[in-house]
């Protein structure tokens, strides 16, 4: 099961509650990972106003999630969402 909905989970390198969440993707949810420091992942942080926010952020339908737990809690309801 795939959902056709853009999520995007912004990160950077080093960033341990990053590394977690990557961990936390539920099964058969399809999540864009963008690097912020990448010139393609300032580019679509720009999009979405993130560059001087602390990451992990995802985006979901131009909703954005911040934190940790919020983030997890975001991608357990849309995973649920598309089943």
């Amino acid at each position: 099961m795939h959902l056709t909905e853009d999520v995007i989970l912004f990160t950077k390198p080093g960033c341990q509650k990053c590394d977690y969440l990557k961990g936390k993707i539920p099964d058969g949810l399809d999540v864009q990972i963008m690097d912020m420091t990448t010139v393609d992942g300032m580019a679509h942080g720009a999009y979405y106003e993130l560059i001087e926010k602390d990451m992990p952020i995802l985006v979901h339908n131009d909703i954005t999630t911040e934190g940790a737990i919020n983030i997890k809690n975001r991608m357990l309801d849309i995973a649920n969402i598309g089943k």
